[in-house]
This record gives C-alpha cells, structure tokens and sequence, in this order.
C-alpha cells in the first residue's frame, strides 16, 4: 500500500474498531430495526472523519452496515483495515537504551514480535526487577520513563488507556526541576502494555499520565 493511504493513528484504528464493534453486538442481540438504524447512523457520524481519510478506507462502510455481518467477518476486516495505520516508529536497540542511561541491566523487549501498527507507546516488563518500562517518540524523539512495578495485580482502572482492566501500580521516581529532590509519582495503569494500546481510543490519558509521571 502507498505511505499516502497511511492516515490512522494505531489509538484512531482501535477507536473504529471499538466503534463497530458495538454495532456488531447490536446486530445480534437487538430486534428493533428503527434501533438498528439509529445505531448506525450515530456510529458512521462519530467516525467519518475517520473513515473519510482515504475513499478505499470509507467503501468498508458497505460491509458494516450488512446486519448479517459476523464476528469473524468483522475480525477479518479489521486485519485489512491495518494497512491505513501509520506504524508507531520502531525504536532501535541503541534508542531504547539512550531512553534509559541510568539503568545498568535491563530485559529488552522483542521487538521483532510486536506489530507497530497497533501501538501508541512501546512497554514491557522485566520480572526480575519488578519494573515496567515505557517508551514514546515526542516531536521526533524517543524518551523513556521507567518504574517500579506491583505484582499485587487486579481489576481496575488503567490511568493510560482509561478502560477497566487487569491492573497494577506503577511508581516513577522523578527529580524535581526547582530545588533537585526526587518525588514518587505513579497510577494503576494494564499489566499487559500491548493489551493497554488494543484498548486505548484517544491520547488525553496516556499524554496525562506521562506528564504526572515525568514532571
């Protein structure tokens, strides 16, 4: 596909798909065709500057109104619908440990087993350490933040992607920029980051978080 028909951002791919989602589940748990239609036309209205990026990207439209649409047809689709994502950048070995200079041994991600189309921010964990490491590219540069990690996991709510979710507590130490003391800063955020991403439909919280946990 042509780097012109890139036009989704991974977290605007995931919000299509959260989208038509529900409206496969209401086409197969709802009778009322008026309710049906109303539906439609609601969800077509929150995405079409979405879908109306690219023509090839809005003629999907046709087979998410089909109230016969399956769940492994909808799936399907969605694959196909990855070829408009724009990537996230993938940091290479050298970046990733530039993010993290003050740390002397740390469990690098696989890199290779991860699909960049589906991600807003990069974060695994290191088991030994008990630590989550995060990464993002900010005007055209990776910067890292890195945290203690509880194993006292639960269901609650991820401060990244601002669904419920299986959840721990996640603790930065961050320098102070006026008079050099360190502060402890942190929020429940997924336990699984690439579950976190598949979840997450905007950047108001994952920009949120990330400001709390680095200033």
């Amino acid at each position: 596909m042509n780097t012109n028909n890139l036009v989704l951002e991974p977290y605007e791919y995931w919000y299509c798909k959260q989208q038509i989602s529900e409206l496969i589940s209401a086409y197969h748990s709802v009778n009322d065709k008026q309710v049906i239609t109303t539906l439609q036309a609601l969800i077509k209205g929150k995405t079409e500057d979405l879908f109306g990026r690219d023509p090839l990207l809005e003629n999907y439209w046709e087979q998410f109104l089909d109230t016969g649409l399956t769940r492994e047809k909808f799936e399907k689709l969605f694959e196909e619908l990855k070829a408009f994502v724009l990537p996230m950048d993938v940091p290479s070995a050298k970046q990733i440990a530039k993010c993290f200079r003050k740390v002397k041994k740390m469990q690098s991600p696989e890199l290779s087993m991860l699909d960049f189309r589906e991600l807003s921010y990069l974060g695994w964990n290191d088991s030994g350490t008990n630590r989550k490491y995060l990464i993002r590219k900010i005007d055209g540069r990776f910067t890292g933040a890195y945290g203690s990690f509880s194993s006292d996991v639960q269901k609650g709510h991820c401060a990244i992607c601002n669904q419920i979710s299986t959840v721990a507590f996640f603790l930065a130490t961050t320098k102070s920029a006026g008079d050099g003391t360190y502060t402890k800063k942190g929020n429940y955020i997924c336990t699984d980051s690439n579950q976190c991403n598949r979840q997450m439909a905007q950047l108001e919280t994952l920009e949120r978080f990330w400001h709390t946990i680095t200033n």
